[in-house]
């Protein structure tokens, strides 16, 4: 395993592997891993032969959110093992385990340590020029659709679009309202870089008119590929003649029941507009009298609005205008709740963060916390304000959080072929 941007500590981390772990992979030596989301301790292990495993565990313990829960954590073997068990064309790219354990109140699995770069690396180093970073998304996503998704579907039942993306914000504010500045759970008006933005109890409600729940409502549900597919689950590597289409998916959320496609898109679009640099180097946050507050990322995004175009290419989601025409306005809706929700699971964490900005532990997760809060509410009220058809005008909408992601200057422009085309318009293969 491996993910963007890893930090490996010197510090011997042996003890906190099980003694029940360290018996059977004869591990000798363990160090702690830093990097990603996750609520686990990732550790880069080594037995007596030199054979290097990284080891994820989870202990139980209060507040955790779901997804970050320990028994979320203990399906991810099982999700892993029927990967490989029911989708023989995704297996060969999927990771396997070397491992798994539980104990009353602890989880964990070992898997081999896997080379590899995220998509999202490769942007941000200046690939995308040369179309590594396109190349790898489209072939992940074709990947991921035609021998993942699409393997088996069923109904969606009904709520579940309002239960997995408004119903899960509402199910976290408690979590956010205690630990958070009164005034931004609040009923009061808020602004944010200048924009006047709606309470959160406001944007809920309106995100749960019959008009928007009706986007937010799959039209089915199809095989559960992964459910937490933020990029850095993704490791690319050079393929034959130094191509990128080689690639490596890790870190399943842990779900067994079919599940919306969108959620996982989502997830990567993401990675790139906030997600990644915000683990990196946290935000810059301003609060000014009467709710008005500014937040700006310390590291800016690798990129805005390219992905959603690379995905629509793909045959799965092309296919996906026949029979869920409005997922592509789901796909900007489910990007805003996700950065909502993750605001969340910054406070669930337990995992301890220095950032470039100089707040460690809880203060860095309540940064952490803040910022995405702030960015999540300016992208859920952009589409609530805006044009009724945001797919059509996806600049636009991600210009919400312009200043935030590209402080002291203009966000890049539109790349060509990667915007989001609107629902009837077709991509040429290979655009």
């Amino acid at each position: 395993m491996n993910c963007a941007g890893p930090v490996l500590e010197r510090r011997d981390g042996l003890g906190e592997v099980p003694g029940r772990v360290r018996e059977e992979l004869g591990l000798l030596t363990a160090r702690p891993l830093h990097g990603g989301g996750t609520p686990a301790r990732v550790l880069l292990c080594e037995d007596g032969s030199g054979r290097r495993v990284v080891v994820k565990v989870l202990r139980a313990g209060p507040g955790s959110v779901d997804g970050h829960d320990l028994g979320s954590f203990l399906r991810k073997p099982e999700q892993i093992a029927r990967v490989h068990r029911d989708l023989p064309g995704l297996s060969p790219y999927y990771v396997r385990l070397t491992g798994h354990w539980h104990g009353p109140d602890w989880g964990a699995y070992a898997m081999p340590w896997a080379d590899g770069t995220s998509p999202a690396t490769l942007l941000a180093s200046g690939h995308a020029s040369s179309g590594e970073f396109a190349r790898t998304v489209r072939s992940a996503f074709e990947v991921l659709g035609e021998h993942g998704y699409a393997a088996s579907t069923s109904a969606a039942p009904a709520g579940h679009g309002q239960a997995a993306y408004p119903g899960r914000v509402r199910r976290r504010l408690p979590l956010l309202a205690r630990h958070l500045d009164g005034a931004l759970t609040g009923k009061g008006p808020l602004r944010v870089n200048g924009q006047a933005v709606a309470p959160v109890g406001e944007l809920l409600a309106r995100a749960e008119e019959p008009g928007v729940l009706r986007a937010l409502q799959p039209a089915a549900l199809w095989y559960p590929v992964h459910g937490d597919l933020n990029l850095g689950n993704l490791l690319a590597r050079p393929g034959p003649a130094g191509h990128w289409p080689a690639f490596t998916v890790l870190d399943p959320r842990g779900i067994t029941g079919h599940w919306d496609p969108v959620y996982d898109a989502a997830k990567a679009l993401f990675s790139l507009t906030l997600f990644d640099a915000a683990m990196a180097g946290g935000f810059a946050i301003g609060r000014q009298p009467g709710g008005e507050y500014t937040v700006r990322l310390r590291e800016p995004a690798p990129a805005l609005g390219r992905l959603p175009g690379l995905v629509a290419s793909t045959g799965f989601f092309r296919a996906l205008d026949r029979t869920d025409p409005l997922w592509r306005r789901r796909l900007l809706y489910a990007h805003a709740f996700h950065v909502l929700a993750e605001s969340a699971c910054r406070l669930s964490d337990r995992t301890h963060r220095v950032l470039p900005g100089g707040a460690s532990g809880w203060q860095a997760r309540r940064e952490l916390a803040a910022g995405l809060y702030l960015c999540g509410l300016l992208l859920l009220d952009s589409l609530l304000s805006g044009p009724p058809d945001p797919e059509n005008h996806l600049h636009a909408h991600l210009a919400s959080i312009a200043a935030v992601t590209f402080p002291g200057g203009p966000p890049p422009r539109q790349l060509p072929g990667h915007a989001l085309p609107a629902h009837g318009q077709r991509q040429k293969a290979g655009a």
